[in-house]
């Protein structure tokens, strides 16, 4: 496995990226690295259920 493929940011468009290209591609073709200035990611969707109290914001 000589081919990579970086996508820089692992925001909502990153991470749909990696998704789509995982699904796409066998993993034995290429190897998908995502790079990002922060180590956590933020499921923003998620956020939406924080003001119903569903969910915790550090959660």
């Amino acid at each position: 496995m000589d081919t990579r493929i970086v996508i820089l940011g692992s925001g909502t468009a990153g991470t749909l990226t990696a998704n789509r290209l995982r699904r796409q591609y066998d993993e034995s073709e290429y190897r998908i690295i995502v790079v990002d200035q922060n180590d956590d990611h933020v499921y923003q969707p998620g956020l939406l259920f924080v003001p119903f109290g569903l969910a915790q914001p550090h959660a």
